[in-house]
């Protein structure tokens, strides 16, 4: 079982439900793109409802007649959720095929293109998300307040489904690590990031405990504001302004081989003993070969909105920087 990670204002007051139904939860890459019309892929904007990315793209691979391998995507998109995304097929000296889906398939082409450029990992900025919190219970006018706050920013946990039913890819890593497993690639990457992604909700579940989360400690590394780039500074006047308007994040560990750039000081203590207390995760992440790489432990949405329903259920929109998780905000809303 995943602990339940203590969040920024305290357990909420108020329960509900979430994903009773697919279209409770949509999620849409953003993601622009102009085809030059030529060259060797075939980017196709899907709508999906039930099936995941890999089903999907193995069903591409079929229909194109190539091999897996050959359709890439920018990011993985929930199951149980209608879900929008791009994907790419690589055909060299093919011509277009014409992309025929079965009705009997719960997914569909909305848009295509032929591109010069493959589509890679990661290629998408955002998503934006569209959900339902139906059936809520208690203390909804406190909901106000809780609402204002994450409008500013929210602990960036990764969510519960990076971690499969009820841990099991934690379960699985580590039977793997302990060599009483040998899994495929696709399930070798979703362990390790099981792994990495334990470690750092560990982590930022300290500094929520302690209030830093959202301020600066002696040695931090800090990330600008939906960016990758990174930076070690001082804890002077311009980092705490900037920290109290969001322009940059302290971050946490995405664990591997040590990076030139690294945390020192309270951080690094702080850190080193959540690495000992997963030990055995850290050293699989090693023999992996994976790199030190930090993660924002804030999170601010872009265009937060809501709206209430006579049906005692709240609509949310708003978009959120690839690789952070709609459901970490909805937890520091309701218990769900």
């Amino acid at each position: 079982m995943l602990p339940d990670w203590p969040r920024a204002l305290g357990q909420p007051l108020v329960s509900g439900l979430l994903k009773t139904e697919p279209k409770d939860f949509v999620v849409e890459e953003v993601f622009d793109v102009e085809f030059s019309n030529d060259g060797e892929f075939d980017w196709l904007w899907i709508e999906k409802c039930g099936d995941n990315t890999e089903y999907v793209a193995k069903q591409l691979a079929r229909l194109a007649g190539v091999q897996p391998r050959a359709v890439t995507y920018s990011g993985q998109k929930d199951r149980h959720a209608v879900t929008r995304q791009w994907f790419c097929v690589h055909l060299p000296g093919k011509h277009k095929p014409e992309w025929r889906v079965s009705e009997n398939e719960t997914w569909q082409i909305l848009r295509q293109g032929r591109h010069r450029q493959k589509l890679r990992l990661g290629s998408h900025r955002y998503n934006r998300f569209i959900l339902r919190l139906s059936e809520l219970k208690g203390d909804i006018d406190g909901l106000e307040a809780r609402l204002a706050f994450v409008r500013q920013g929210f602990p960036n946990y990764f969510g519960e489904q990076r971690f499969g039913h009820g841990g099991g890819n934690i379960a699985a890593c580590r039977q793997w690590f302990a060599g009483e497993l040998s899994p495929g690639r696709f399930d070798r990457g979703m362990y390790l990031s099981a792994a990495r992604s334990l470690i750092f909700n560990t982590v930022l579940a300290q500094r929520v405990d302690d209030a830093s989360w959202n301020q600066g400690l002696d040695g931090d590394v800090f990330s600008l504001r939906d960016s990758a780039s990174v930076f070690l500074a001082d804890i002077d006047a311009d980092i705490i302004a900037r920290l109290a308007v969001a322009d940059i994040h302290p971050t946490g560990p995405l664990y591997g081989k040590a990076a030139k750039l690294g945390v020192d000081g309270v951080v690094a203590d702080l850190e080193e003993r959540i690495y000992a207390e997963f030990s055995d995760l850290c050293a699989g992440l090693m023999k992996n070969n994976l790199a030190m790489e930090r993660r924002a432990l804030r999170v601010v949405p872009k265009d937060l909105q809501w709206k209430y329903a006579e049906d005692d259920s709240l609509s949310l929109a708003f978009s959120l920087p690839r690789g952070c998780f709609a459901t970490a905000l909805v937890r520091e809303l309701i218990n769900y």
